[in-house]
């Protein structure tokens, strides 16, 4: 059985690159070109918050959801694992994070002075499907029964995802610092090499999917 410990740091290890708040910061300069200092560093708070309801909510009431509808959780990793791999797989071309439509609507928020904390900050930037897709991941990992050790693997991976939530806050809000001290081509590294490890997480969800699955209809040895 893993540690409280174990499970802090397994979640950390898993979630961190696919929210990658580092490669968000160029994104958050852009949307917040012209804005008060102020008003960024609430976009920050906001932005970390967003994140962290959203992905304890999905690890919290999402397996219920899908038990509801029928879908499993050897599925949802394969699922998962395909939108992770997809996301490493263009965070390693360098292709942009928001499409067309998404940034036509942020050009527009950003000329009224609307809120862009939760679109397209947090979804689909930063909490995006392949966020989601990792968490449930992980709630499946935890256990599904309501045991103990059950209800402290829960605790621990959102003791994880309120710690990432607090570097998205910091990094955010220290983004004007943080693009002067990596520069643009360091940040766009960085990114790349967290691409690579995002892909290797992604092979693993659909293995791990996989045996399951087949697990489920008796086709591995014990």
């Amino acid at each position: 059985m893993r540690t409280f410990l174990e499970f802090v740091v397994g979640t950390l290890a898993a979630l961190f690159p696919v929210v990658d708040p580092i490669g968000a910061v160029p994104i958050f300069l852009v949307l917040t070109t012209g804005v008060p200092a102020s008003l960024r560093h609430r976009y920050a708070l906001s932005i970390a918050r967003n994140v962290v309801v959203l992905l304890v909510g999905t690890l919290l009431v999402g397996g219920s959801v899908l038990r509801f509808f029928g879908v499993s959780l050897a599925v949802v990793r394969i699922a998962g694992g395909i939108v992770v791999f997809h996301a490493a797989w263009k965070a390693m071309n360098s292709d942009p994070k928001l499409n067309e439509v998404d940034n036509q609507d942020a050009a527009h928020r950003i000329g009224e002075h609307k809120d862009i904390s939760f679109m397209p900050m947090t979804i689909p930037l930063l909490g995006g499907p392949g966020a989601i897709a990792v968490t449930l991941g992980l709630a499946a990992q935890a256990g599904g029964d309501l045991s103990v050790p059950t209800a402290m693997n829960l605790l621990a991976i959102a003791a994880a995802i309120a710690l990432i939530g607090g570097v998205i806050f910091l990094s955010l809000r220290s983004s004007t610092l943080l693009l002067k001290a990596l520069g643009a081509s360091g940040i766009q590294a960085m990114s790349r090499l967290l691409g690579l490890f995002v892909m290797a997480i992604g092979v693993q969800l659909i293995l791990n999917g996989l045996a399951d699955w087949l697990a489920s209809l008796n086709l591995l040895g014990p």
